[in-house]
């Protein structure tokens, strides 16, 4: 690969150098195109590998160990495990096991360690050494080991002075493994990385290309060899999404007692002509006088194997209580055309297909109708940022079907906004757009039923027509219908179904969920609203130099009462600095126009809302992050462009507000490693840790 890039990079240079262009932009790709290739290949060849230079100046002290004791380990034919010991105090098992080796007597600067398994073998381990400030045992920490990544195989040591000893303890059981070698002082190999490559090549064009003063930005907005490229980019991004949906142990069908299967067993019901689900109800928790009290019912049934968690239970049947329009768009046609379920991961990858398409077309409907003369690469940038701050990526790195409900939500909600706006740039209401947006307003009732808020923006588009009649009005018949028919078909079927599952046309069933809590009784209590806002919006994230980069944090409080929550990455407004202007963006409104500043307000009003709800109702999961992210995020969008058709940034600011996004969009990437399913990523992780 080093060897292609380099002959890219000549082929490059002689096309600078020697051909004339005549389109400008031409010219300039294929200059940052040159620029991007030799980086990659000089970084690669320096920054990125160089614990090899460094190891050049120690391996003649290389020594290969031969000296090894086993504690807590059998070995059968060259073949060993670590033992499990039961302690009997505690009934668990506890691992203590290490293998030693002793009589060094040598500078460390590096150990290189070589097992061999029959599968793939990956565990952690601590190393523990001894050196001239260290007597007894210095534990220099965790490392894991992959034995088909062989970065993770070198370990820089700095140690003082001549070690005499060196121990790698186990931490976890690990079988059928044998050691090759450990040696000391060893010369570290350039490593390679395809993957690091074409980063490192993107990220220089990336920067190159959104540079302020690139050419690129006289590229207008409505050039139709530009959208070409915008369908290409969308296209790229949902491709990626579902190779990166791959890497997630849920990924594949889990048994049918498992919450991740609730679309599948929606399908199956809905495809027998009723809404219950087809699962059998164990006696005991028939006759169990409250079963939505978690600790007395995980008493008497077991969870997973006797009861069905994370399902809704009512008068002795299971429902679903997530949202039906994703079943019904998503997985009951595959169902009933095919007799197989669609899989988890192909439905997240067709949602976050939806969920792109969606917020791209919104913010080039604001920009044709308020922004015209935006330069096309703004688009991009701020769509792009759109799509990531709103926190798609984690979603890909947990693609269970708890996600595909927001994702649909999301996207239909904001795509409903954007047809509204679509059919107020004709002289007259456009009915066909009209009636599009309001299907999509009302399929978010199926989906995330508090998304509905959004309403609210139609009350802001469409005021101005209430007010000239052509809507609501004895001359504007056909166009009411249009606009209200959706919500009535869609809200009459919705109220039949929650009224046919738990006699009631408003419920939707959340409350009978099978959870960690009894949230028939939840009710809304006033301090949980600021833990919500706090977290959800404020809480700070933990950087770290070891990768994923981000450390997620378990949400501590004072709260004596029952709150749910889990790990989070960080509020949206702290990992997502940029968002400030949209918070702020009453500060702007002289820049703003009147409706525009009307839907950016309404955004920031309609996030707090849904945290508030989200809060009370369900609890503080990261995954909320993303009901109203895309809210913030478009309100900061809106001042954005304000402020850039105005022309009040001056080369600076557009410099900070770029580097804003950026890193937003880069932190918001990561986060997709941040699950702890994920599986096969240690190639990432060596890729990224380059100086380990």
């Amino acid at each position: 690969m080093i060897f292609l890039f380099a002959i890219f990079t000549i082929i490059l240079f002689i096309v600078n150098k020697f051909i004339n262009f005549k389109n400008s932009y031409l010219k300039a790709i294929s200059k940052y195109l040159f620029i991007a290739f030799l980086f990659s290949i000089v970084l690669e060849l320096t920054l990125f590998n160089f614990r090899h230079y460094e190891s050049l100046l120690f391996k003649n002290n290389y020594k290969e160990l031969t000296d090894f004791t086993y504690s807590g380990i059998t070995c059968i034919d060259d073949l060993c495990q670590v033992d499990e010991i039961i302690d009997e105090e505690t009934d668990t098992k506890q691992i203590d096991a290490y293998i030693e080796i002793t009589d060094i007597d040598e500078k460390i600067n590096n150990i290189y360690i070589d097992f061999n398994g029959k599968k793939k073998l990956t565990f952690s381990y601590d190393l523990l050494f001894t050196d001239e400030a260290n007597k007894l045992y210095l534990d220099a920490g965790e490392r894991t080991y992959v034995n088909n990544v062989e970065n993770s195989k070198y370990l820089k040591v700095h140690s003082s002075g001549n070690s005499s000893s060196i121990k790698i303890v186990f931490n976890k059981s690990v079988k059928n493994f044998s050691l090759n070698t450990i040696s000391i002082n060893k010369e570290v190999p350039l490593f390679i990385s395809n993957y690091r490559l074409f980063i490192t090549l993107f990220v220089v064009l990336f920067i190159l290309i959104i540079n302020p003063k690139s050419e690129f930005y006289n590229i207008k907005f409505d050039n139709k060899k530009a959208k070409l490229v915008t369908i290409i980019f969308i296209i790229c991004l949902t491709v990626l999404s579902y190779r990166l949906t791959l890497y997630n142990s849920k990924t594949k069908a889990s048994t049918p007692t498992s919450q991740y299967v609730q679309y599948h067993n929606l399908a199956h019901a809905l495809s027998l002509g009723h809404f219950y689900l087809d699962l059998d109800v164990d006696d005991r928790l028939l006759n169990l006088e409250n079963p939505y009290d978690t600790n007395y019912r995980d008493s008497v049934l077991e969870r997973y194997e006797e009861y069905y968690w994370d399902y809704a239970y009512y008068n002795g049947k299971y429902y679903s209580y997530f949202g039906v329009v994703p079943c019904i768009l998503l997985y009951l046609p595959v169902y009933f055309l095919t007799g197989y379920d669609l899989p988890n991961n192909i439905a997240i990858t067709i949602s976050t297909f939806i969920f792109i398409c969606s917020l791209f077309y919104l913010i080039y409907q604001i920009i044709k109708k308020y922004f015209k003369k935006t330069p096309y690469l703004w688009y991009m940038l701020l769509s792009t940022f759109f799509i990531f701050s709103s926190g798609i990526a984690a979603f890909v790195g947990y693609p269970t079907f708890y996600n595909i409900p927001i994702i649909l939500g999301v996207a239909f909600s904001s795509l409903s906004l954007a047809l509204y706006i679509k059919s107020t740039t004709y002289p007259k209401l456009n009915k066909k757009y009209l009636f599009l947006g309001s299907v999509c307003l009302a399929l978010v009732a199926g989906c995330r039923p508090q998304l509905l808020l959004t309403f609210g923006f139609s009350v802001i588009i469409f005021l101005p027509y209430l007010k000239t009649k052509e809507l609501f009005s004895k001359n504007s018949i056909k166009e009411t219908l249009l606009f209200i028919s959706p919500f009535i078909v869609v809200a009459a079927f919705l109220m039949y179904y929650n009224y046919a599952r738990f006699s009631n046309p408003f419920d939707f069933g959340a409350n009978y969920n099978l959870t960690t809590n009894d949230m028939t009784k939840r009710g809304f209590v006033f301090d949980r609203t600021l833990l919500g806002i706090f977290h959800f919006l404020f809480a700070p994230t933990g950087i770290s130099t070891v990768f994923p980069f981000i450390q997620t944090y378990e949400i501590n409080t004072t709260y004596l009462g029952n709150t749910i929550s889990e790990a989070m990455h960080g509020g949206f407004l702290f990992t997502n600095l940029i968002c400030l202007l949209g918070i702020f963006s009453y500060k702007f409104k002289k820049f703003i126009a009147s409706d525009l500043f009307k839907i950016s307000i309404a955004s920031i009003i309609f996030a707090l809302i849904i945290i508030i709800a989200d809060t009370q109702m369900a609890g503080i999961l990261s995954r909320y992050i993303v009901d109203f992210g895309w809210l913030i995020a478009l309100s900061t969008i809106i001042v954005i462009l304000s402020l850039l058709n105005k022309k009040v940034l001056n080369m600076d600011l557009k410099k900070i507000i770029i580097i804003l996004i950026s890193i937003s969009i880069i932190y918001n990437m990561f986060t997709f490693f941040i699950n702890k399913d994920l599986i096969n990523i240690d190639k990432f992780r060596y890729m990224f840790m380059f100086w380990t």
